[in-house]
């Protein structure tokens, strides 16, 4: 029954709704993520593409997302600032009164973006954040990691997707303690509350330091049960070289530890072994408003605002002068030439039905997951 409802359709999003996605680096994963997007969601929704001064062509997989979606601005930051930075961007230049930010080894399906998006905020009163379900969450919480089977086909991940709201549409929001920020919806009254991230975290935390600011604010986190989003887990590492791997998962875990210092100070948190599930949140969010203390201002980053049309730089530093054929709507680097006869199809074609293109969809398709895995963000 799902497979003959709308389970494949893209959701119609307005301009009332922004979209943020940022990477450094991963291109390719990040290309698939963009793909899953443009197949889920159409209309004249706002996106914001964040590249943190990735070493390869990522930049360049960016600025063909902007020729698929006009709606876009896209910024470029000339030094790798992190996760904090890239989401605080999305947040401060964002005009939407609904905003999602998805990291960019989440992969969405139309379910997901109507249940999360579109459902959850008009029936969740009281609520400002609002978070789905994954097959890996960081926090190990198993209402937020689902276990999961292999797709074939993207096809088979929406009709997943169908079928996993249709069963759980029932079960309402549940409050969440913390914000996992991987990926999240938040309301415009929260910013406008609140502010953005707090420039104070570096790399990490910020999440963390963001929902409880909007918890001390009066709004409540959801988890909202129906919605799910594929999350390809440690897609941000296991592209690397094995040694280079090692190099991140070590600054990762050193920055982690250091930006949970920065949380329990500013909070005044005294307790030996910290995690995230060992923080006193609920106590943490009964503490009164103090905009000193709980209000970060939005930063302009519209220094790093890429033109529409510049000359750009490729992986190794290179300046690279191509501009698009006069006339045409084709991205800067495709497989398909633009013959003078006529244009041939986009990179960016969610309606593309050859096998090829639906198995790039999910780069992940083979893959089950444990959802009792541990781990820190990808």
């Amino acid at each position: 029954m799902i497979r003959n409802m709308r389970s494949g359709r893209p959701v119609s999003l307005d301009s009332r709704v922004s979209v943020g996605m940022a990477a450094h680096g991963n291109s390719g994963t990040t290309q698939k993520a963009l793909e899953a997007l443009f197949a889920s969601a159409q209309g004249d929704f706002e996106l914001i593409l964040v590249d943190d001064a990735s070493p390869d062509d990522t930049l360049e997989v960016f600025i063909e997302a902007r020729k698929w979606h006009g709606n876009t601005r896209l910024f470029s930051f000339p030094s790798n600032l992190e996760y904090c930075r890239s989401v605080d961007a999305f947040l401060s230049h964002a005009r939407g009164e609904r905003l999602l930010f998805l990291s960019n080894d989440i992969f969405v399906c139309p379910a997901y973006i109507r249940e999360l998006v579109l459902d959850a905020p008009a029936r969740g009163a009281g609520y400002g954040i609002f978070r789905g379900c994954s097959n890996y969450v960081d926090g190990n919480s198993p209402l937020h990691n689902v276990a999961m089977g292999a797709f074939s086909a993207r096809e088979d991940f929406c009709v997943f997707g169908a079928e996993f709201a249709h069963r759980r549409r029932g079960r309402g929001l549940l409050d969440d303690r913390y914000l996992v920020g991987d990926a999240f919806l938040v309301t415009r009254p929260v910013i406008d509350s609140i502010g953005t991230f707090d420039p104070r975290f570096f790399g990490y935390c910020g999440d963390l330091d963001f929902g409880l600011r909007a918890q001390i604010a009066g709004f409540r986190i959801a988890l909202v049960q129906s919605a799910f989003a594929l999350h390809e887990k440690h897609g941000n590492i296991d592209y690397l070289p094995e040694q280079e791997q090692a190099d991140k998962m070590a600054r990762r875990h050193a920055r982690v530890a250091q930006a949970l210092n920065v949380l329990m100070r500013k909070y005044g948190i005294l307790i030996e072994e910290v995690s995230v599930n060992t923080l006193p949140w609920e106590e943490l969010a009964r503490a009164s408003f103090e905009p000193a203390r709980h209000y970060a201002p939005p930063n302009d980053y519209s220094a790093h605002l890429v033109p529409a049309w510049r000359p750009h730089r490729g992986a190794r530093g290179r300046e690279s002068s191509r501009r698009p054929t006069e006339g045409c709507e084709l991205p800067l680097r495709q497989t398909l030439l633009c013959q003078r006869s006529g244009c041939a199809k986009p990179r960016f074609d969610p309606a593309m039905k050859s096998a090829s293109s639906r198995t790039t969809l999910l780069p992940i398709i083979s893959m089950r997951v444990n959802a009792s895995l541990r781990g820190v963000r990808a």
